[in-house]
């Protein structure tokens, strides 16, 4: 991890969140192999865990194996979220057919003070848990209280493979939510003024890695100091899961320096907001399945992540396609069969062999198979894609996330002071951060931070608590009267 990305690296445009590298054109991959077209040849065993290495990362660790995996708010008024720099695995799933997202943190080697901000439970989160084995920390879940109903229902899935997951109504370790009485003292809304409710709830880590008392079983993945060197060549990656608002994108762009991929969100940095530091991954996957939406309520999904699927391998900057398995040798898996929940999900290359996992961390996003959502930054030509128009370089950028006070600006963003102070009227922030909107209200889309002493022209005051400002880009921006002051009105 380190503080800051590339100065100058990414730009969020119009229609992607990619700086092109000359010559790059931006395609949109070709359509996923349908799961009934794949075939998988021999499905790897376990790997033998490593003494000294991290089964996750690969990289040098020792104590004990406790995994706590943790439900976080994607919503953009969630992020900075706390301690994602530390998580050795994280994932991004459909949430609402609208698409909206939710992220899944696994953290083993590193656990941070507190993590999240931390939200409610789906079903094909609670499949990932029976696959690590982790403590799982979730606030409230998604039920259907007329029947069984393992489809959507989080206690009813939960409850057939752990009878006794639940004690006098309550849930019990390994399964905590927030919502009950005895792990309210883990739990906390942190009141930091770039988080509100429901956006702020975190989770004290080492709490929870208290209350273990064994190891669960592992599920290693092979790693390889050799980089990938054959494939496609491509320079950003990006991930479309909402069409009309750049709120739910998520975007990657590959540091050769360092051989990691620099994940952003809405074009901006993907910090965390317990260090500033930027997040970085070795290995970046997407994972193709069958997504749809119960009984056709948008908000209650279902996704499949038993049998197989087609997977994009992102490393060292290449590209391939090839194959996700987990508790099937070919097909379709029954869901509630309890070896293949707890069975791991097996990547693997067009020829059917493992594939070697960089040493890092990893961020696997899972994508609707029936849709074309993921599109990567590349010269060469890519059987099937369809090329989309290139940005422009020259666009002016919409506000990036910026460092703190204390840390210098980066050079990508024109300095706020450029509004000429003293010669007219102009606002000047006076909170130690606050989030700049789109309209005048807390439910307009972030379209990034401004500091304590950063100035922009005064345009008005169209509600009661809100100033109207201009961004040094030109865009239109709201901020909240009780974070900024104008001068010279």
């Amino acid at each position: 991890m380190r503080k800051t990305a590339l100065a100058g690296l990414v730009v969020l445009l119009a229609a992607c969140f990619f700086v092109p590298v000359i010559g790059d054109q931006l395609v949109t991959l070709p359509y996923a192999f349908p799961s009934s077209d794949v075939v998988t040849r021999n499905i790897p065993p376990e790997n033998p865990a490593e003494r000294g290495v991290n089964p996750l990362t690969g990289e040098a660790w020792n104590g004990f194996y406790h995994p706590i995996m943790v439900q976080t708010d994607a919503d953009p008024n969630a992020l900075p979220h706390w301690g994602v720099s530390s998580a050795d695995i994280l994932y991004e799933l459909p949430l609402h057919q609208a698409g909206n997202t939710r992220q899944v943190a696994l953290y083993m080697s590193e656990i941070p003070s507190i993590a999240g901000p931390v939200r409610s439970a789906r079903v094909p989160m609670a499949s990932l848990r029976e696959m690590w084995g982790a403590a799982w920390v979730f606030c409230g879940i998604q039920s259907d209280w007329r029947d069984v109903n393992t489809t959507i229902d989080v206690h009813d899935f939960t409850s057939y493979f752990h009878p006794d997951c639940k004690q006098g109504g309550r849930w019990v370790f390994p399964f905590m939510d927030g919502t009950d009485a005895q792990y309210l003292t883990l739990f906390s809304r942190q009141r930091d003024r770039m988080h509100v409710a429901p956006h702020n709830l975190a989770i004290d880590m080492r709490g929870v890695e208290s209350l273990y008392a064994h190891e669960p079983m592992m599920h290693p993945f092979i790693f390889t100091d050799e980089p990938r060197t054959d494939g496609t060549e491509v320079s950003g990656i990006t991930i479309t899961y909402r069409d009309k608002s750049p709120a739910f994108v998520s975007s990657y762009v590959y540091d050769r320096g360092r051989g990691k991929y620099l994940r952003y969100r809405e074009g901006m940095p993907y910090i965390d907001g317990l260090n500033d530091e930027s997040c970085e991954f070795a290995n970046v996957i997407v994972v193709y399945t069958d997504v749809s939406w119960y009984n056709g309520n948008n908000s209650r999904p279902v996704i499949r992540l038993l049998g197989e699927g087609t997977a994009d391998i992102f490393q060292n900057g290449r590209w391939i396609r090839g194959v996700w398995v987990r508790g099937a040798v070919r097909g379709k898996q029954d869901m509630m069969d309890p070896a293949a929940q707890q069975s791991r999900m097996v990547f693997l290359d067009e020829f059917g062999n493992e594939i070697k996992m960089q040493r890092g961390k990893t961020f696997i996003q899972v994508v609707d198979e029936h849709r074309l959502d993921v599109a990567v930054m590349t010269t060469e030509d890519i059987p099937g894609g369809n090329p989309q128009p290139t940005p422009k370089p020259t666009r002016t950028p919409r506000p990036t996330r910026t460092p703190s006070p204390t840390r210098t600006p980066k050079p990508t963003r024109p300095p706020a002071r450029n509004v000429a102070e003293g010669t007219q009227t102009y606002v000047q922030i006076t909170g130690e951060i606050a989030k700049l909107r789109d309209k005048p209200s807390t439910k307009g889309i972030l379209l990034g931070y401004a500091y304590q002493g950063e100035t922009f022209t005064f345009l008005g005051r169209p509600e009661r608590k809100w100033l109207q400002i201009a961004l040094p880009d030109g865009t239109t921006a709201y901020v909240s009267e009780g974070l900024a002051k104008v001068v010279g009105e």
